[in-house]
């Protein structure tokens, strides 16, 4: 799929994501139905201004819209950054979302070192499909930041930005395919501050029931919220 076709099923996604028609689309940024419907099918290539028009009329940010090439970035040098993150550019979250009982899939991307230790970072949650990761249902962007003890997500989400969600992951200097984390951010569904026990993998996991339940809290987790008074993931 060639850049033009990339963006245009970015722009059909936001827009039924929206619940907007390509005759509404079109209304609102003073276009054709036909050069719309051109626009998602990627026949044509639109002027910066038309995608910022298209951006606006969507209420997505134009980065959303543009495309994002598969990551080339091969990691640091080898010690430089904890065991579990060397080399990895791309890894997965994973949590249990109880308010609609269902597995949420988050895709990460790790890309260029910004200073010692700190690397530039997006997060794409609730993702439907992983081929086409980046289109989700929240974009987030920020930080991966490596300390002695912990590593540190900090993201803020690009269409709620009161939401600066972070990801604390222990003992990143311990390899393993897989670690469990805690994060805490903003819900829209209500509004309201959150946080859950997740799970960060190497590879993506197959959906099973038995994965399913190790996303869940178990007795343990209850006992150890109990006992602290607080929520804890080690």
């Amino acid at each position: 799929m060639g850049i033009a076709q990339e963006i245009g099923s970015k722009i059909r996604y936001y827009r039924k994501k929206k619940g907007m028609t390509v005759d509404q689309l079109a209304a609102a940024i003073c276009k054709s139905k036909s050069s719309v419907s051109k626009y998602e099918s990627g026949q044509i290539v639109m002027d910066i201004e038309s995608l910022y028009d298209i951006a606006q009329a969507l209420d997505v940010r134009v980065t959303q819209l543009l495309y994002l090439p598969p990551s080339d970035y091969e990691g640091p040098l080898s010690g430089s950054v904890p065991a579990f993150f060397a080399g990895l550019s791309h890894f997965y979250m994973y949590y249990f979302d109880g308010r609609i009982k269902q597995i949420n899939r988050c895709v990460l991307d790790v890309s260029r070192e910004m200073k010692p230790g700190v690397f530039h970072a997006q997060m794409f949650m609730n993702v439907p499909d992983y081929q086409n990761y980046t289109q989700c249902e929240n974009w987030y962007e920020g930080t991966l930041n490596h300390y002695d003890a912990l590593s540190l997500l900090v993201l803020q989400n690009q269409n709620m930005e009161m939401d600066l969600y972070q990801v604390a992951i222990s003992s990143p200097y311990m390899n393993a395919p897989m670690k469990w984390a805690l994060a805490f951010g903003i819900s829209s569904r209500p509004l309201m501050p959150t946080s859950t026990k997740v799970l960060l993998s190497k590879t993506i996991q197959e959906e099973t029931p038995e994965f399913e339940k190790s996303l869940r809290f178990s007795k343990e987790d209850i006992r150890l919220m109990k006992l602290y008074n607080m929520l804890t993931v080690m």
